[in-house]
């Protein structure tokens, strides 16, 4: 018989962690209350079953919350995980930035969450920062990296979890720029996405930015620190250019405006980035072999 995961949460993140586990031969049950949210998980996750409560879900071996980012709605799902997955088995959270401390406190047994936190699409993108308590049963954390490895990710442990983890740190750090030296009229969004994805972006492909300073040379990176960290960008509240796309309604792809027109039907388009990540990802796997 086929392992079986529990998923609390059937939207986008949802439905690729479930398509990655399912990929691998387990059985996989979403609870989502949003019955589109449910058929969407049915139509993407092959032999998928879906409930709209908890009480639906039945008995697994892995459960995993995928809800958004709400602390409270997030404590009550751990909680009530405990009693659906074997006792002693890893319950894990897809969070992107709250404290595993937080989000467990409801829990009889805190010290078995793990933070596993997924990029989107999950089973696209290999890496998958894990934190666990600081007084998880001993071999605990290592179940879940070898789970994870046997799913072809690659989880890295974070020994403690600043706000954000270490990509969205990264990654808002690199769109603070961005937004500044829009907001700063130096170039639109559409001519900085065309300099950063044809320098910065397929070079950060094939090797990190150690790595790349380590290529580069240290001495260099470090001459051109001295005079252009002082005029990078450092303010502490979010750009007024992306403040105002948000306040007008203009969310993205999802609301069809954003820093670009998306009109509808762009699903094919989405798979098609999916294919040409898969890609990208074989290329830097041969790199590093």
């Amino acid at each position: 018989m086929a392992d079986r995961i529990i998923i609390v949460g059937a939207g986008t993140m949802g439905q690729s962690i479930g398509r990655l586990f399912a990929s691998h031969g387990w059985a996989v049950h979403a609870v989502d209350p949003t019955e589109a949210a449910r058929e969407g998980f049915a139509v993407t996750v092959t032999g998928a079953t879906a409930s709209a409560n908890l009480d639906g879900a039945g008995q697994a071996d892995l459960a995993l919350e995928c809800v958004p980012e709400d602390l409270s709605l997030k404590q009550q799902v751990l909680a009530f995980l405990e009693a659906a997955v074997p006792e002693g088995a890893p319950i894990l959270s897809n969070t992107s930035g709250l404290t595993l401390e937080e989000m467990s406190k409801g829990m009889r047994h805190p010290e078995r969450a793990v933070i596993t936190h997924f990029f989107n699409p999950g089973d696209v993108i290999p890496a998958v920062e894990v934190v666990a308590a600081k007084d998880a049963p001993e071999g605990l954390c290592e179940k879940v990296m070898t789970l994870l490895r046997g799913l072809e990710r690659r989880p890295v442990r974070l020994d403690h979890a600043p706000p954000g983890f270490v990509a969205n740190r990264i990654q808002h750090a690199i769109m603070r720029e961005c937004l500044h030296l829009v907001d700063q009229g130096v170039a639109s969004p559409a001519e900085i996405d065309e300099i950063v994805q044809w320098s910065v972006g397929v070079r950060m492909a094939l090797s990190g930015p150690f790595r790349q300073r380590d290529l580069n040379g240290l001495g260099t990176h470090l001459s051109i620190a001295e005079y252009l960290y002082p005029d990078l960008c450092d303010r502490h509240d979010p750009s007024a250019t992306l403040a105002d796309l948000v306040r007008r309604g203009h969310l993205g792809k999802r609301s069809g405006k954003g820093f670009y027109d998306w009109p509808e039907g762009g699903d094919a388009e989405a798979g098609a980035k999916d294919e040409a990540l898969r890609r990208v990802i074989a290329l830097a796997r041969d790199s590093a072999d």
